[in-house]
């Protein structure tokens, strides 16, 4: 399985950094050798640290309201990082997105090296909404340094997301529905037996962004999953896809869809700030 990791390897490590204070909260501006790759605020005082990886369409608008969902974590003594999620276009084609995923983890493991050396946080936990979710399932079972994991309206199988979700109108597709199908029946049966550097040989690379392809890795992890009953760009089914698999794993529910979950958002804040702090047991 480390040989399939390897595709990963890359950690694009943060070159330059702008500080300033906003409010008694230090802002850390990181920027790699390409571009700026996202930004951490510090409260005076913090014992942890939360990277928030936001989902396609991601813009400054988007990232003050990402700041606004979860700045009660910094009253809290949890430090933010909000990377910047640029060039999220979900309508790329397989090998274009694989690349894509490519740069976006190896910004990733940059930042978390970035935190390490630098801020000194040893409690490093990682929160995906959406498609972050996707990249933050390949990004927690490669990097053995994130403690704890929370979802937000995601969940795994990309044949599932592909042709059976409201994407479906909208994802471009390099093969058939039949083709998808062949595909990921070998697929799994390479899963089942454990077989994961067959998966490299197979025609698509959709194989080495799945989350399911992860799984092992992801065992011994704290997850929390937050998903909408009736999701339909990504349904409830993808989400059991990844509780059917692992132990450690809790999913909340809530009445809405992929769009709403920003009103039902106040409702979870204490779960998650909880289950940062302590991790399982969650409670209702």
């Amino acid at each position: 399985m480390e040989n399939l990791f390897d595709i990963y390897k890359e950690a694009y490590n943060v070159e330059n950094v702008e500080n300033s204070r906003i409010n008694n909260i230090d802002k850390i501006s990181l920027f790699s050798k390409k571009r700026k790759i996202g930004e951490i605020f510090l409260p005076s005082s913090y014992l942890s640290i939360l990277i928030i990886i936001p989902g396609a369409g991601f813009n400054e608008k988007n990232k003050d309201n990402i700041f606004k969902q979860f700045k009660f974590l910094l009253k809290n003594k949890i430090a933010i990082c909000i990377f910047d999620l640029t060039e999220a276009n979900l309508n790329k084609k397989d090998k274009e997105f694989f690349y894509f995923f490519k740069e976006r983890v190896a910004e990733i493991k940059g930042i978390i090296r970035f935190i390490e050396d630098n801020l000194q946080i040893k409690n490093i936990n990682l929160m995906g909404i959406s498609l972050g979710g996707i990249i933050g399932f390949v990004i927690s079972g490669i990097v053995k340094e994130i403690k704890k994991c929370i979802f937000l309206i995601s969940g795994a199988n990309l044949e599932l997301i592909t042709w059976r979700s409201l994407l479906r109108f909208y994802l471009k597709k390099d093969c058939s529905r039949k083709a998808c199908r062949q595909m990921h029946k070998i697929y799994r049966k390479f899963m089942e037996k454990k077989l994961y550097n067959e998966i490299e040989n197979l025609p698509r690379k959709c194989f080495f962004y799945e989350p399911l392809t992860y799984i092992e890795k992801l065992k011994n992890i704290d997850i929390l999953m937050i998903n909408g009953m009736f999701d339909m760009i990504v349904p409830f089914y993808c989400a059991f896809e990844i509780k059917k698999k692992l132990k450690r794993l809790k999913i909340l529910w809530y009445p809405g869809t992929h769009l709403t979950y920003r009103f039902f958002h106040p409702i979870f804040k204490k779960k998650i700030l909880n289950f940062i702090k302590n991790g399982y047991p969650i409670r209702h």
